[in-house]
Parts: C-alpha cells; sequence; structure tokens
C-alpha cells in the first residue's frame, strides 16, 4: 500500500522545524527526505509497519536537513524537540535524563537505518533559489544584458509575484512534487502562477511569451507542471493565505 505523508506528519515537521529556527532550505529539505522515506515505506516488498516510528523518522529527516545544508544542530535539541512535540505537557529532558540517553542511541542507530531507505541520496534541488535565479535572469533580459541593481530587484511587481511563487513553492514541497519535476521547471510554473494571478508583464513579456521562451529553453511546456501543482496544491487557497499573511489585498486579472 502507497505510504503518503498525511497532512499531520507535515505539520509536524514543520512545527519542528519552527522550534529549531531552521530556514526554509532547511525545512523543504527535510521535507522532501521524508517523502523520500514514506516512498520506500510503500515500496519496501517486506510485509513490516515502518522500520522507524513516524516522529522519530520525522526528526531524523530534519536532523539530516541541518547537516546537509549546513545548519547544524545538536542532537539534544533535535531529540529535545522532538519529545516536547510528541508530549506537549512535558518539560525539555535535562543532560542527566535517562530518556535523554536512550533517545540518543536510537535517534544514532535510526540514522543509518534512514540513510539506508534512502539510498544515501541526500541530495535535494528545492525551487526557491531558482525563482530568485529566474526572475533575475528576466530582469535581465528586459535591461539588454545591463544586470539589475539591488534596488531594481525589489520592485514592487517582482517582489509580488517572487513571495507568491515562493508561498506556492513551499506548498509544492509539502505535497511531495518536487522529485517528481526539475527544480527550475517547478520554480518557472510556480511564476507562472504567481503572475497569472497578479496579471503582471513581469518584465516586459506578456506570461505567454515567457511560456514560449521556457519551452524554447528546457524543451518542456511550462503548462504541463503548472497543471501537476495544480492538480496537488489548491492555489486559490495558498496566494489567499499568504496576502493574508503579508496584509496584501488580493490582485487578479479582472483587477487591471
Amino acid at each position: 500500500m502507497w505510504r503518503k505523508a498525511s497532512a499531520n506528519e507535515i505539520g509536524y515537521l514543520r512545527k519542528a522545524s519552527t522550534m529549531l529556527h531552521l530556514s526554509t532550505s532547511a525545512w523543504a529539505t527535510g521535507t522532501v527526505l521524508f517523502h523520500r522515506y514514506c516512498a520506500f515505506v510503500s515500496t519496501n516488498k517486506e510485509p513490516h509497519p515502518d522500520p522507524l516510528p513516524t516522529h522519530i523518522s520525522i526528526m531524523l529527516c530534519l536532523y539530516l536537513a541541518t547537516k546537509v545544508t549546513e545548519e547544524p544542530r545538536k542532537q539534544r535539541d533535535i531529540i529535545n524537540v522532538g519529545y516536547k512535540l510528541a508530549h506537549p505537557d512535558s518539560t525539555f529532558l535535562p543532560i542527566s535524563s535517562s530518556t535523554l540517553s536512550a533517545l540518543r542511541v536510537t535517534l544514532t542507530q535510526g540514522e543509518l537505518i534512514l540513510m539506508r531507505a534512502l539510498g544515501f541520496n541526500l541530495t535535494v534541488d528545492l525551487p526557491h533559489a531558482w525563482i530568485a535565479s529566474t526572475l533575475y535572469g528576466m530582469l535581465w533580459w528586459e535591461r539588454n544584458g545591463q544586470p539589475p541593481d539591488d534596488t531594481e530587484m525589489v520592485d514592487v511587481r517582482a517582489k509580488r509575484v517572487a513571495g507568491t511563487a515562493w508561498a506556492v513553492a513551499n506548498a509544492v514541497v509539502e505535497r511531495g512534487l518536487v522529485d517528481r519535476e526539475p527544480a527550475r521547471l517547478i520554480a518557472a510554473a510556480c511564476i507562472y502562477i504567481a503572475m497569472d494571478n497578479h496579471g503582471e508583464k513581469l518584465p516586459a513579456k506578456s506570461l505567454d511569451e515567457w511560456a514560449d521562451i521556457w519551452a524554447k529553453t528546457t524543451g518542456r511546456r511550462i503548462e504541463a507542471v503548472r497543471a501537476l501543482i495544480e492538480q496537488s496544491v489548491d492555489v486559490p487557497l495558498v496566494i489567499e493565505q499568504f496576502n493574508i499573511q503579508n496584509n496584501r489585498k488580493p490582485h487578479s486579472l479582472a483587477e487591471k
């Protein structure tokens, strides 16, 4: 049976990331690793339950992500955050705690189990960095090869599209779609969705013109990747939540 990450598990992962003060990169990397682990459990032919308890596997994915993204966290902190989320009424475990010592052993042994389950592949190409570089390239194109300066990069239109595209990319990560398409195509599709939502010509060219350019450079129509995203992600809800969080009024083609 296909083992799909549940909404509660993804929420648990996000809460743990927040408590550990992780960046988007570390959180997203951990989320992708957890989706890969779920896929492993699904395709494993041996008739046994998950090799690792769910909350342990989640914290292990975050632990590995902090190493991959060079945002190291102490093993004790990883354990305490996971323990606190699993036992909300408890306090953090002191260094002298026998429970902490036992969980250290579990985490160390579990790390090897998880690494084997992932095929020792911890490489994750996220769409977020591609969103920034793609928008930068679009602004470069508009200026006929002249690099945009920092003030131009925070142009109101560009900032609005970048923020919306970033929010959609976060939802793509949570739905486990990152390994389904190359990251740069997902990034372009997120920008495509954001531009369509805001009715922007960013910069200079229309939405269809940029879609044609991406098709020539990637060999694939970006609309196909957009369709994949919209099949799994409630895009209007993601954008609405993003606008609320940032106190922004919604923008649409109808308002142009």
